[in-house]
């Protein structure tokens, strides 16, 4: 290992530049790479939470909207044990900057919020009950960025809001909601027939797949999903996000991986007299391509330490400018697994850039090489 620090530290300026345009490319791949992180843990916080929920919608364009009689006719199905109505809408505008799903207010007709919910949901207060009007229940993420607490009153749609409940923080959607009586979030939002989805429980939860098809049968003009079904077509347009957003950061690494290639075939050159000296005393080929192929993965494993602090550290800066608007959340997650691919792939990428040159070593001819000068 000594020798190959050696051999890097001859051209101390050129081995700088290329481990420089490693750290590059997995600077950029760990900054994007949390994104990801962040959308892909939102996914699987939520599908541990999604239990066995089937979700109703309107078919149609987006001012569809599902109706009372819908409620009833859903009711009949065998095998549902309740239908709970839910209105929907926006807490902020619609060009306000959002990471991950928006912040709404959910209409939820208060004697049915435990067929939803149960109270360990909750971090303090309680849910709302019948004869409610203007009173809230709302997740960790509006708490912290509206800095609310029990008994708080916040303003929404010209009105005064009373808060008496905080849910308890889920790393999913819910942190974002703020849950209200739904015939005054109807009127509120001067809506009062609307209805945005229902949520179906039914009475066997293992039949939940079945009761769908059901539904489907019985009640036309919905879409009817469960909530695991829900976040699978989520998961498939994040994958193709994921891989959009990731591209351009790969691309960065591997053009920092040609730089390798060019350090490495330049040592080489350098030091083909050592080399033809090496294999005049016996060195084999193996030995040549693996002391090539070391000095090559450390270059990529440092380049990739460093890259991946860097981004580290700009991932962590960024969820601390942005924490405050959005409620405390990191929205760049680094995690075990982030650094074990970008770390991985520098060596890897260090070590493919380098196959050639060394096979080109091992190839020399010890007599020809010796004759070269140093």
């Amino acid at each position: 290992m000594l020798e190959i620090l050696r051999n890097m530290s001859r051209r101390k300026v050129r081995t700088g530049l290329t481990i420089f345009g490693i750290v590059v490319g997995i600077f950029a791949v760990t900054v994007m790479g949390s994104m990801t992180e962040y959308f892909n843990s939102l996914i699987d916080n939520a599908r541990q939470g999604a239990g066995e929920a089937i979700i109703v919608t309107p078919k149609g364009g987006i001012r569809a909207t599902l109706s009372t009689a819908d409620i009833g006719r859903i009711e009949r199905v065998q095998g549902v044990k309740a239908a709970v109505p839910q209105v929907a809408t926006f807490y902020g505008s619609l060009g306000s900057v959002s990471f991950g799903p928006p912040d709404q207010v959910l209409g939820i007709p208060p004697e049915q919020i435990l067929d939803l919910w149960s109270n360990d949901d909750l971090a303090q207060g309680r849910w709302l009950q019948r004869g409610d009007t203007y009173q809230m229940v709302v997740g960790s993420n509006i708490a912290k960025k509206e800095k609310l607490k029990l008994g708080s009153v916040l303003e929404w749609r010209e009105k005064n809001w009373e808060i008496v409940g905080l849910l308890k923080e889920t790393q999913t959607a819910p942190d974002g909601w703020l849950i209200a009586p739904m015939d005054i979030v109807q009127k509120t939002i001067k809506r009062p027939d609307l209805i945005s989805q229902i949520n179906v429980i039914p009475e066997d939860t293992a039949q939940a797949t079945a009761l769908v098809a059901k539904i489907k049968d019985q009640v036309s003009n919905v879409n009817v999903q469960t909530l695991d079904q829900q976040l699978d077509a989520i998961e498939q347009g994040l994958a193709v996000f994921n891989a959009i957003l990731l591209s351009s950061a790969v691309l960065a690494a591997i053009i920092g991986g040609l730089a390798v290639v060019n350090t490495m075939i330049m040592s080489v050159s350098e030091r083909t007299p050592e080399i033809g000296l090496k294999k005049a005393i016996g060195a084999t080929n193996r030995n040549i391509i693996s002391e090539f192929l070391l000095e090559a993965a450390v270059i990529g494993l440092l380049g990739g330490a460093i890259g991946f602090l860097l981004g580290w550290g700009v991932a962590a800066l960024l969820n601390l400018a942005a924490s405050e608007a959005l409620g405390g959340a990191e929205i760049f997650k680094i995690t075990p697994r982030l650094a074990a691919i970008a770390i991985g792939f520098a060596v890897t990428l260090g070590i493919v850039a380098g196959l050639l040159p060394a096979w080109n070593a091992s190839r020399l001819d010890p007599v020809v090489a010796l004759r070269e000068e140093a």
